[in-house]
């Protein structure tokens, strides 16, 4: 298996972030991007497994980091920059695809075996929405599926809304480490800003590519009937509910099995028979 690791430049303020790619076959190779969901990042959990099992079936799999999701390029494996995770926001991570997409289709990149005619997104929770709204917004997109995608980036309480704008930050737990993360309220702001481009449902409703969306029915963070809302938006959407799933369908970090979780791998083998269509 051939493996690369490379670094890309954000469209803010010279910050860069890390991505790798990995693939066996030779020649033109339909590629996938992974997109990794909230406090995650590309090697968290069992993503490793996901993609060699994309490139052991002919795929060249490709994963990042976003430049604000907390994690460094001297530390890619852990949330550690508590300052940057506080300043995320849909529009950068966005912004981080576009400039990783663009970057597959110039000319200079040196990764010959991607065949940007076949160029697909899969992304988990977060990074599900995420990869909805830039299919929506990215004809160079072809397919897409989404594990546990949520429904809507707009997604708090009134009650959390009055105290975010009034304090001007709020924290989450990641329930891994116990670390309370900030979250600022310029997430808000730049909601507010770009409801257009940042509202999944009505973007969604829009797009003609072909749509996976899977959840597990025990999921604990993004309850399953969020897909319902999903498939509201986009009738023409395939959806599979995977039953005993939770959020991560079964998976964890670190994850140090040699084989994906049950739940997963059923999921994942749904997402190679779409791809494969």
């Amino acid at each position: 298996m051939k493996k690369i690791e490379f670094v890309l430049p954000s469209n803010y303020n010279q910050q860069r972030f890390l991505a790798d790619a990995r693939w066996i076959n030779e020649g033109k190779l339909p590629t996938v991007i992974l997109v990794h969901g909230f406090k995650g990042f590309k090697d968290w959990g069992a993503f490793n497994l996901i993609a060699d099992t994309f490139a052991q079936q002919g795929y060249c799999c490709i994963k990042l980091n976003f430049h604000s999701d907390g994690t460094t390029l001297d530390m890619p494996y852990e949330v550690v920059d508590h300052t940057a995770f506080g300043n995320n926001n849909f529009s950068k991570e966005l912004d981080d695809l576009g400039v990783l997409i663009d970057w597959l289709h110039h000319e200079s990149c040196p990764l010959s075996c991607v065949d940007t005619n076949a160029l697909y997104l899969l992304g988990h929770s977060r990074g599900g929405g995420v990869s909805l709204l830039k299919t929506a917004e990215d004809q160079r997109i072809k397919k897409v599926a989404t594990l546990a995608s949520i429904p809507r980036v707009d997604s708090f309480s009134e009650e959390v809304m009055q105290q975010w704008k009034s304090e001007g930050v709020i924290h989450v737990v990641n329930g891994r480490t116990q670390e309370e993360l900030p979250l600022f309220y310029q997430a808000v702001e730049d909601f507010n800003a770009n409801k257009g481009r940042l509202s999944i449902g009505e973007n969604i409703s829009k797009v003609a590519t072909p749509i996976l969306l899977i959840h597990g029915d025990q999921d604990e963070t993004v309850p399953v009937q969020s897909l319902d809302m999903l498939k509201a938006f986009q009738p023409n959407a395939e959806t599979v509910v995977i039953e005993g799933a939770s959020h991560t369908f079964g998976s964890k970090h670190p994850w140090t099995e040699e084989n994906l979780p049950e739940h997963l791998q059923v999921a994942i083998n749904k997402v190679l028979e779409h791809f494969g269509k």
